[in-house]
């Protein structure tokens, strides 16, 4: 089968984004001559503009389309839908659960409308609907979809492009503040809000981050502090200690990404952070409680994920976008200081132990 133009349907967020780059792989590797498009929204489109196999993209206002009145929600998609038409598309990959992608896609006159089917309805409106059953890597979720039209797998890396350039500024910054090579480790307190949700239920106390990266800096190694400007709330009423760099709201995406390619291991929530470290292929310590980390945790070489699932009978709790009210967090308050620090150190020093913890 061949196909002129086919259209990817992943409007938020940057984790989502990421876990669904090998698909995309497959995709053009299968079909070099075919046009990749990708739909994205505006709060992510940084992290696909320079992914090699994306052919162009058609950008949305994600603020309007999730966030919006009704009234904007409407003409949003109308627009949008005038606009897909135009492109005459021979195929849609449909990877989110909701079923109005699907409905927007078939209005479009989209034939090949293959994708993720979470309900009756999402099902209905596919051609070719793969189960989002529990639990399983979302990475293999959007692959299965995009070889419903035949792509062949092309492994489970994710990609993010970074340029030489901006890698060379990085290096020269970090150098200047005279960083030690391999005692550079990177700390993403923050992420898990996106245009579509809040849920700092799945950050890590700050209190314990904090302690981490005191005792990280004890320990002799350089601290590198990364976040979005969202995220300068971790450093209120804190004294950063000696040989600790913060970039928090300070680096772009591209930028982020340059720097945790210098890093020996990242820590990070379940998060946008956890996923960009991953496919930069730093081993990632992340740190799981309200979510199943069977479903996304990082899968580059010498990660490990802590969730404390088995101590307690309430984790996951986390379903289709809401979390219940919890006044503990028992699943993130279990997971100790120190054993994320053991495995920080063990990283550091090239001991990479085969699984997660």
């Amino acid at each position: 089968m061949k196909f002129k133009k086919i259209l990817i349907v992943k409007i938020a967020a940057i984790g989502d984004i990421l876990m669904t780059t090998p698909a995309i792989r497959a995709l053009k590797k299968t079909f070099p001559d075919s046009k990749i498009i990708w739909l994205a929204g505006s709060s992510v489109k940084e992290a696909i503009e320079r992914n090699p196999y994306v052919d162009e993209i058609i950008e949305i206002d994600d603020r309007l389309f999730f966030k919006g009145t009704p009234l904007e929600k409407a003409l949003t998609a109308a627009r949008l839908i005038k606009r897909l038409k135009k492109e005459r598309f021979d195929a849609a990959l449909v990877l989110h659960r909701d079923w109005k992608y699907g409905l927007i896609t078939r209005l479009c006159g989209i034939i090949e409308r293959p994708g993720l089917g979470r309900s009756f309805v999402s099902r209905l409106l596919l051609t070719d609907a793969v189960s989002f059953d529990a639990p399983v890597h979302h990475i293999y979720h959007y692959l299965e979809a995009a070889k419903r039209i035949g792509a062949k797998e092309d492994g489970v890396q994710m990609d993010f492009a970074v340029r030489t350039s901006v890698r060379d500024k990085v290096l020269k910054e970090l150098k200047a503040a005279r960083f030690k090579p391999n005692k550079l480790i990177g700390i993403a307190p923050g992420g898990a809000r996106n245009i579509k949700e809040v849920m700092d239920s799945r950050r890590w106390p700050a209190l314990k981050y904090r302690e981490l990266v005191s005792l990280l800096a004890k320990g002799g190694f350089n601290v590198l502090l990364l976040g979005s400007k969202s995220d300068k709330w971790f450093l209120e009423g804190w004294r950063l200690p000696d040989g600790v760099i913060d970039l928090i709201g300070r680096t772009t995406i591209e930028e982020t990404a340059a720097c945790m390619g210098f890093c020996k291991a990242v820590v990070a929530n379940d998060s946008g952070p956890m996923h960009l470290a991953s496919a930069l292929r730093r081993p990632v310590i992340s740190i799981f409680g309200p979510t199943d980390p069977r479903e996304k945790y990082p899968l580059s070489e010498g990660s490990f994920y802590f969730w404390k699932a088995n101590e307690i009978n309430c984790a996951p709790c986390y379903s289709h976008g809401a979390f219940p009210e919890c006044k503990t967090l028992d699943c993130m308050e279990r997971v100790s200081v120190e054993e994320v620090y053991k495995k920080v150190i063990e990283i550091a020093e090239g001991v990479l132990p085969g699984g997660p913890v």
